[in-house]
């Protein structure tokens, strides 16, 4: 691991938030817990979809964007050798709207998968818990703390070996 401390802390953090059972969390909690971070990715992914419709419209528009035409291929129909303008290019100076609906649609089914997710979490924690104290733990959460720990540090070997693999000159 290149950065141990960073490693060993974010795997001591999530295992210390594993300690604290959402059962135990009040109702408006559990709730903040599956929609707020639902909302905040549905709104991001909003933004990030508007911010790209007019990054592309203004690519489009002076020519430079074609998804159809290889970059490379050359046209009789320019001086200069440039492909010709594709013909899902406009060519007057309003260009039509990417259906509002579509993007708004689209946002909020994230926002709803990340919700739901969530919601999954909180019920598989439940099951989790209670599959432990059926096997005799006498303190579930703890079992749970070490193992989501050493999850962590597993997983940040593993990419971490993936990373390096990839890069042989790094």
């Amino acid at each position: 691991m290149k950065n141990l401390p960073l490693s060993l802390a974010l795997a001591a953090l999530s295992g210390a938030l594993t300690l604290k059972s959402p059962a135990d969390f009040s109702p408006g909690m559990r709730r903040a817990y599956v929609v707020a971070p639902g909302a905040a990715t549905g709104i991001i992914a909003a933004a990030a979809l508007r911010s790209g419709v007019r990054k592309g419209r203004k690519l489009a528009a002076a020519g430079r964007v074609d998804l159809v035409t290889p970059a490379n291929a050359g046209s009789n129909d320019g001086a200069d050798g440039s492909a010709p303008v594709p013909s899902y290019v406009r060519a007057d100076a309003d260009p039509a709207q990417v259906p509002v609906l579509a993007l708004t649609s689209l946002a909020a089914a994230v926002g709803v998968t990340v919700s739901g997710f969530l919601a999954l979490s909180l019920v598989l924690d439940e099951r989790i818990e209670t599959w432990l104290v059926r096997r005799g733990a006498t303190r579930p959460r703890l079992v749970m703390a070490a193992a989501t720990a050493a999850g962590s540090l597993i997983l940040d070997q593993v990419t971490e070996s993936k990373d390096s693999g990839e890069s042989p000159g790094a």
